[in-house]
């Protein structure tokens, strides 16, 4: 099993002096965002995420939900129900990642800080990463675009786009990336990126959708929610020695 992060985030420059002014706008929205998460001792949210593919004429949409708790520096549980259902725990001495379709879980010993782990943002460890990952996400062509609503609440809304076609005209992708910024407390309300992909007629396109139903910064969590029971009848399952070829947990 491997804890991936939501939602999707790519790497990228960070944003240049001299831009013009609405770029800097967002930069100046962006820093604010980094500011409210990067003093999070612990934090938790429950965050919805949608992924609608369309592979030429076939459509699916995939839906989950998720809870996720964490206290520094290296406490955490994330429960993900949906499709694929994991549930992830770290009680600051070991971790277990289990598996409910499969009654399996591995554990490991936990790492001294989640974020130097490679732990970053929601429902993978310190979320004090979010704002750095919001900024290299927007750190191109990036916009402000017209307020509106999420939820009933003012949002910021930035918005960045980026293209590439190839040489001899065959094949072309885009993808959008849209975030709305609660106007208050500069946290993030939802992102949705849209990437679209096509060569001669055939035509893909994903979009992808995190909605943070509720979030909290450095609220008081008792460590006994960080605390891992294998349910009844749940096997453990060894980690795959690296170089020998085993199959990795599944996920």
């Amino acid at each position: 099993m491997r804890l991936q992060g939501i939602a999707c985030l790519l790497a990228g420059s960070m944003l240049m002096v001299g831009l013009p002014s609405a770029a800097q706008d967002v930069s100046t929205i962006l820093s604010k965002v980094a500011d409210a998460y990067k003093n999070a001792k612990s934090y938790q949210a429950q965050v919805t995420m949608t992924q609608v593919l369309q592979v030429g004429s076939q459509k699916q949409q995939l839906t989950s939900t998720m809870t996720t708790k964490y206290k520094a520096p290296n406490k955490m549980v994330t429960l993900i129900q949906g499709n694929q259902s994991l549930q992830v725990y770290s009680d600051g001495k070991t971790m277990y990642v289990y598996s409910p379709k499969e009654r399996e879980y591995i554990k490991m010993p936990a790492p001294a800080s989640l974020a130097q782990a490679g732990g970053a943002g929601v429902g993978t460890g310190d979320p004090s990463q979010i704002g750095t990952q919001l900024q290299m996400l927007f750190s191109q062509n990036a916009k402000k675009l017209a307020d509106r609503k999420v939820g009933g609440k003012p949002v910021f809304v930035i918005q960045s786009t980026q293209s590439d076609k190839a040489q001899d005209g065959q094949s072309s992708s885009q993808m959008t990336a849209t975030a709305f910024i609660d106007k208050a407390t500069y946290l993030v309300r939802q992102i949705v990126i849209s990437d679209s992909r096509s060569r001669g007629n055939q035509k893909m396109s994903q979009q992808i959708t995190i909605t943070f139903a509720s979030q909290q910064i450095n609220p008081v969590l008792p460590d006994s929610a960080f605390v891992f029971k294998p349910p009844a009848g749940a096997k453990e399952r060894q980690m795959p020695k690296p170089g020998s070829g085993e199959m990795a947990p599944p996920r």
